[in-house]
């Protein structure tokens, strides 16, 4: 907490969340279509409206809340299967470990951003889950092996050995001995990983894949697009989206990264403060 890029980028980050959070509370609905197209910020509409008349704070407010519940969703998905096949299957290690890597690296050499459109077009309506589903089934590969190699580590150590000879269960020696060492670690994946999982669910809503009846982040980019904003030159619905994205995604990378540094010896001082 006395990184001052840290505490900067997580200021950011609490900055979007509260948005996401409070926002909707606070405006129309994201859906109001009774005011006319393009108009320029107001008191009515501080960051004017869309080509349909819509508020463009509103979707601004409600894609952040669901594009950060995708986020968090996908997370969870890719957390529980890293804890599994990496962390559960790479400490019991033989066949069962061997097969864990191989499916992880079978994984890893898919094309990750083809396939979540193919999958994306294959279904004809796509709630916020759904897309939240889709991309934590395949968002775990990378944080998977960088788990397993830990655990592979540090159930060679002293403490672990002596925590068998104790008679402690494999459970107990896991979630009690190994995981509590690994905490940083997987804190800077969790905050790596939800910036990719954002940008994941923005990348394929873009194209018009993403939730077929929700306002993400990405829904708005490819209403952008799709409208005549851009030769309206309707610049807060432009500008505000990507402002919002980069803000969220790179003060995640970022915590991620200045934690890495902080607690990681070997690159301790590798970077310097801003």
């Amino acid at each position: 907490m006395k990184n001052r890029n840290f505490i900067g980028s997580l200021t950011v980050v609490l900055f979007v969340v509260a948005l996401g959070i409070v926002g909707p509370w606070v405006s129309i609905s994201p859906y109001d279509m009774s005011s006319r197209n393009f108009l320029p910020p107001s008191w009515n509409h501080i960051l004017g409206t869309d080509e349909l008349g819509r508020d463009v704070f509103a979707e601004l407010a409600y894609g952040t809340r669901n594009s950060l519940f995708i986020g968090l969703v996908a997370i969870a998905i890719g957390l529980a299967i890293t804890l599994v096949l990496g962390g559960l299957c790479a400490y019991k290690g033989g066949a069962v470990d061997e097969m864990a890597n191989v499916i992880c690296n079978v994984f890893l050499t898919l094309p990750l951003t083809p396939l979540l459109l193919i999958i994306s077009a294959t279904l004809q309506i796509r709630s916020v889950l759904m897309v939240a589903a889709i991309v934590g089934l395949f968002n775990w590969p990378g944080g998977t092996r960088m788990i397993r190699s830990q655990v592979l580590s540090l159930k060679e150590r002293n403490f672990v050995k002596l925590a068998r000879v104790t008679g402690k269960s494999d459970q107990k020696i896991l979630f009690g001995e190994i995981f509590p060492n690994m905490l940083a670690l997987v804190f800077i994946r969790i905050f790596q990983q939800l910036g990719s999982a954002i940008l994941a669910e923005s990348g394929i809503s873009l194209i018009g894949l993403g939730p077929s009846k929700s306002m993400t982040l990405g829904i708005i980019f490819h209403n952008v697009i799709t409208s005549t904003a851009i030769g309206d030159t309707a610049w807060p619905y432009l500008v505000a989206p990507g402002v919002v994205l980069l803000a969220l995604t790179g003060g995640l990378i970022m915590m991620g990264s200045t934690m890495d540094e902080v607690l990681n010896p070997r690159l301790r001082g590798a970077f310097p403060r801003i």
